[in-house]
């Protein structure tokens, strides 16, 4: 809970607006999730109508049509005896679950963390490419928390320390580029994409894909494009969805596959498919 309040005016009869109304059982009409994009809920006996009308429609038949869509292709699913079950179904599920029924799922799944949690190595580390970021020296406002930019220049220092990045940041990084081919960056989940600036402020990075299936405001994707020599690639769509073979500009090219928030079986299949095929 990040504390904070619904933009959308509030019915004339009640404190809520229609998306967050909580129902009781003398409700005569029900909401329930859109199925394009369980996101939003719709009066149940409205819902064959708004279907057809749905402004997240037009995106969801545009992005059907794309190359890289593949439905499903990273549910995980054609295991034996396990049917697939995608995201959007998921979430529309738990959209509809009562309070009651949303509280005794979250005792569940504290259960299985507790009964499965390892203990985790903390790695802390601030390369010394990050410093004009940790320094507060970047040339633009950041519309984030300063912990942000210290978790990211984290992830990018322990990438450093594996060798996923060269040592010394943009300068070492253009002597390998004049020798190979530097690999593009995929960034899943990628929100704003201020992790992915990061590397292009600090590492040179040119060649960008942002991979995020919600649309947000702010985004770093301007100030991106301001640095010479950067092509750039936002792909609105779920990862569950995404085949990274289909994507014309990456084909041929290796990449670096980065993301700060991932969960989910998409992530975990695309993973260990990653690894197995490496």
């Amino acid at each position: 809970n990040k504390r904070r309040h619904c933009a959308n005016s509030h019915l004339s009869s009640s404190q809520y607006c229609g998306n967050h109304s909580p129902e009781s059982s003398s409700d005569s009409r029900r909401r329930v999730p859109c199925p394009v994009d369980p996101s939003h809920t719709v009066f149940e006996e409205n819902l064959e109508a708004h279907v057809g009308k749905c402004p997240f429609r037009k995106h969801a038949d545009a992005l059907a049509a794309q190359p890289y869509y593949s439905k499903g292709i990273n549910s995980g699913g054609g295991e034996a005896g396990v049917a697939a079950v995608t995201s959007a179904a998921k979430r529309a599920s738990v959209h509809k679950l009562s309070e009651e029924e949303f509280w005794a799922l979250v005792a569940k799944i504290r259960s299985a963390h507790t009964a499965a949690a390892v203990q985790m190595r903390e790695s802390y580390i601030a390369p010394d490419a990050c410093d004009k970021w940790m320094k507060g020296q970047v040339d633009r406002k950041v519309p984030y928390q300063e912990k942000h930019v210290v978790q990211q220049v984290s992830i990018v220092g322990n990438m450093e320390t594996f060798g996923l990045l060269p040592r010394g940041g943009a300068e070492d990084a253009m002597k390998e580029i004049a020798v190979k081919t530097a690999p593009a960056v995929v960034e899943f989940g990628a929100g704003r994409g201020y992790l992915t600036q990061m590397l292009a402020d600090c590492y040179g990075i040119k060649n960008i894909f942002l991979v995020e299936r919600r649309s947000y405001k702010l985004k770093a994707d301007r100030s991106l494009r301001q640095n010479e020599g950067v092509k750039l690639e936002r792909l609105r769509i779920d990862i569950e969805d995404l085949n990274l073979h289909g994507v014309k500009a990456l084909s041929g090219s290796p990449y670096l596959a980065i993301g700060k928030h991932l969960c989910g079986p998409a992530t975990v299949h695309r993973y260990d498919h990653n690894v197995l095929s490496s």
